[in-house]
């Protein structure tokens, strides 16, 4: 056992509901069921829940209670539950869990009429360094012999005694699905089986007020390429892949839903005002995706203050009550972590926002101002794989680019609260982007992203990312720039980049559109950052010739 495992404090400056007795009832893994008992083998890190005991009412049931829960590695000694403790907090009831209970609960199963059991979701818990994916959870007690760390609010302290374990097995990394965990930048794709469709706004915040939206094939012909007619000028699209649908965000306050090439529905939001960013001002400014929860967020103004709103897409599609962010300004591109619950917003006052969206309509948020930024942050990135965070600052040549581990972030609850991690500013040599670094995008399930400038210019940045999170500073461990060529000029703000993992053959695919939105590039990161494909400069980070090759970049023209 680990030193935080061993450690009994007997003081804590957070009072708990002591139990008088001890854990002495299994733990099982389970689905979001909780109909399947001790399934111990998983797809992703969202799938595994924890439960009480068998499914029936006569199981030898937990001690009635409030418990704690965390996820490690199997020997225990590797904390990878990413959240503070006060939000890993269940119930126990009749002898099972009934559901989450704490400030930050993490999401419950289904209720299960066999046993009256509510089961909670694990997740959110880092990449496990077990070969065979292997990960424990323990159920601890609230003792008197238990409390939260007075030096990480991540860590549990308590006896053994008081705890069960179980072990399971995730198969694979979780990766969410294509359109989520990507900035609310202007384009988005959505996938279904082999077929990639892009959504791109015509328009943007301040230099070309064109309405409407053009949807066209990346990969497949599961549509016909369409221009759909909009009241308003769009700025953004963000996608569900899942369900099938895409929201968009106009200048003023219309939102507008769409399915395949056609508007089916439109909205308001609570945004009036305008928000100024370097590159224009707007409204409603953008819009990012959360298909696992079937949410999607937009970065507005409400009445000149910046600010947030979550829109339900559920079967009636619902706005829940605006939020105002208390540091005053978002991110031109603010993204939803739908695996670690988290909203990330990097702005160019060069403070980096994250916000516990578990509970969306009244979220924690935390502030890190960054210090030593050249310019201002621009963006928002994330691979939500391993819950590397990113940032590119505008107007630095060569690019600078924020990064760090959320898996080893501490978050200090207030009015806001704060948190900091493993993280450096590292600059990318050779990456000269017009207006600096501005745009980014990771093609999520790839550990492989892209760095854009904007307003003109035709060179991209493609960057490989850490396969793996949970120890020391994060960096970026490769990059290479080169130029698009043919004519092609970056776009205006937002950022009209996105990136995906292509479904036929898996590499890592980025999607830019041009000045005027009629023509897409289409970038093969993964071969981009091949050597024996796209040889390189003699300092290493740069394109030995150019433009790409064709095997490399492709264009289509868009309606």
């Amino acid at each position: 056992m680990s030193g935080y495992l061993r450690k009994v404090l007997h003081f804590s400056v957070l009072m708990f509901t002591f139990m008088s007795i001890n854990v002495h009832a299994s733990i099982f893994t389970t689905n979001k069921t909780g109909t399947v008992v001790n399934q111990n083998q998983f797809n992703t890190s969202t799938d595994v829940y924890i439960s009480g005991g068998p499914q029936n009412q006569t199981h030898a049931g937990l001690a009635d209670g409030k418990y704690f829960f965390q996820v490690t590695d199997p020997s225990g000694k590797q904390l990878l539950s990413s959240d503070n403790a006060i939000c890993r907090q269940l119930t126990v009831a009749g002898g099972v869990i009934v559901g989450a209970s704490s400030p930050c609960p993490h999401a419950n199963g289904t209720f299960n009429p066999a046993n009256s059991m509510t089961p909670v979701q694990l997740a959110p818990f880092a990449t496990t360094t077990n070969p065979g994916l292997v990960f424990k959870v323990w159920l601890i007690a609230q003792t008197s012999s238990t409390s939260i760390s007075t030096t990480d609010p991540k860590v549990i302290n308590f006896s053994q005694k008081d705890a069960q374990t179980d072990n399971f097995r995730v198969q694979v990394a979780t990766v969410p699905p294509a359109g989520s965990c990507q900035p609310s930048s202007s384009l988005t794709v959505l996938t279904s089986g082999s077929n990639v469709v892009a959504y791109v706004p015509k328009g943007n915040w301040s230099v070309t007020p064109v309405t409407g939206v053009s949807v066209a094939n990346l990969e497949g012909t599961s549509i016909t390429p369409a221009l759909v007619p909009t009241p308003n000028v769009v700025n953004s699209c963000a996608s569900n892949s899942i369900s099938g649908q895409t929201v968009c965000t106009a200048n003023n306050t219309d939102i507008y839903l769409l399915s395949g090439t056609s508007l089916t529905n439109t909205l308001t939001s609570a945004g009036s005002g305008l928000l100024f960013f370097s590159g224009g001002e707007c409204t409603n400014c953008g819009v990012a995706m959360d298909a696992i929860h079937n949410k999607a967020v937009i970065g507005l103004s409400l009445a000149g203050q910046a600010g947030f709103q979550f829109l339900d897409l559920g079967a009636t599609p619902t706005l829940e009550p605006p939020i105002v962010s208390p540091s005053g300004s978002i991110s031109e591109d603010p993204l939803i972590d739908p695996i670690r619950n988290l909203l990330l917003s990097a702005a160019e006052n060069n403070n980096y926002e994250i916000a516990n969206v578990t509970t969306s309509t009244s979220p924690a948020f935390f502030e890190n101002p960054v210090i030593g930024v050249t310019s201002e942050l621009d963006s928002s990135g994330e691979d939500c794989t391993t819950g590397i965070a990113l940032a590119p600052a505008e107007f630095s040549g060569p690019s600078q680019v924020f990064i760090g581990d959320l898996t080893q972030a501490v978050f200090t609850p207030g009015t806001p609260g704060s948190w900091t991690a493993a993280s450096q500013l590292q600059i990318l040599s050779e990456s000269l982007l017009a207006a600096g670094a501005s745009g980014i995008a990771v093609a999520q399930g790839t550990h492989i992203g892209v760095v854009t400038g904007e307003f003109g210019g035709d060179t991209l940045t493609a960057i490989a990312l850490p396969i793996s999170s949970g120890t020391g500073t994060p960096a970026i461990t490769d990059w290479v720039s080169c130029n698009i060529g043919n004519g092609f000029q970056n776009g205006f703000d937002p950022h009209t980049v996105t990136a995906y993992q292509s479904p036929n053959g898996g590499d890592a695919i980025a999607v830019l559109a041009d000045q005027f939105a009629d023509r897409l590039a289409i970038i093969d990161l993964t071969k981009m950052l091949d050597p024996t494909i796209v040889p390189r400069s003699t300092a290493g980070h740069g394109c030995a010739t150019a433009p790409l090759p064709p095997t490399v970049l492709s264009f289509i023209t868009i309606p």
